[in-house]
């Protein structure tokens, strides 16, 4: 398999920002369901180093000092369980990558998923087809990296804005009112390998009082940008953030598997 050069973007928006120079204490809380229709849940979340799946399954923890933690959304296609096989294999091999090895090549990282993921479609043919979106982040004292490749979304919250800080793989006649829920690119997602292009961006650092959602199109599908600002404004505490937005989108139908990481930092 010929593996294509990442897209990496160095995006700095905005003055220059400070940022505490002591360590800090990041705070973070996850969920996944399998929704209100669907009959089980294809997504799979990493929460700095656990990995939930399952039909409604949640994980909430700190990280102190001067690690680097990170947090991913996969959401699998292929039913017939073959979703749930490929965002699994693809954060199991994403999480082998960041135990074994010290670079962060997160675009290196990504295609080397993709690539496993078809290994295994080779290894066993009745799960050609399947694929998996990808949305993460690696979350440092001064620094910040966003990757996403599909329709996961990362959306960074402060100073009472809600910014999206991922590239929506959809095609360019998209529309949210009329959803088709197709996206031009995935990991595995087809027959055979072919050319991936991952979305990694460079970010300002994140701020004491900002917060960070990832989360899979289950929730901004079922929810406006106002309501996710609205539920972030008023529930501080990360874990309150993360179930406040589960039960929005499930009371708004569920439609879909639903997978929220919220993310900030805490006065440790």
């Amino acid at each position: 398999m010929q593996c294509a050069k990442p897209w990496i973007k160095v995006k700095r928006e905005g003055p220059p920002m400070s940022v505490r120079s002591g360590p800090r204490t990041i705070q973070y809380a996850a969920v996944t369901h399998k929704g209100l229709v669907r009959e089980r849940n294809e997504d799979a979340v990493l929460a700095a180093e656990t990995i939930l799946k399952g039909n409604n399954a949640s994980h909430s923890g700190a990280v102190f000092g001067i690690g680097r933690p990170v947090f991913m959304i996969a959401d699998g296609m292929g039913g017939h369980a073959r979703g749930e096989v490929a965002s699994s294999c693809a954060l199991e091999c994403l999480k082998g990558d960041i135990d074994r090895f010290e670079d962060t090549d997160w675009g290196a990282r990504i295609l080397h998923a993709d690539h496993e993921i078809f290994n295994l479609m080779e290894r066993r043919p009745e799960l050609t087809g399947m694929g998996t979106t990808l949305v993460g982040v690696e979350v440092g004292r001064s620094s910040l990296v966003v990757f996403n490749v599909g329709d996961s979304r990362a959306y960074r919250f402060g100073h009472g804005k809600l910014m999206q800080a991922t590239v929506d793989d959809v095609p360019e006649r998209f529309d949210q009112a009329f959803r088709s829920h197709q996206i031009t690119q995935a990991l595995g997602g087809r027959p055979t390998p072919g050319r991936l292009f991952p979305h990694v961006l460079a970010q300002a650092p994140l701020l004491d009082d900002e917060k960070l959602l990832l989360c899979s199109d289950g929730l901004w599908d079922m929810l406006p940008d106002t309501t996710i600002h609205r539920i972030l404004q008023e529930e501080v505490d990360v874990q309150a953030a993360a179930n406040a937005l589960l039960q929005a989108a499930l009371e708004a139908g569920g439609e879909d598997n639903v997978s929220v990481i919220v993310v900030g930092f805490g006065s440790g």
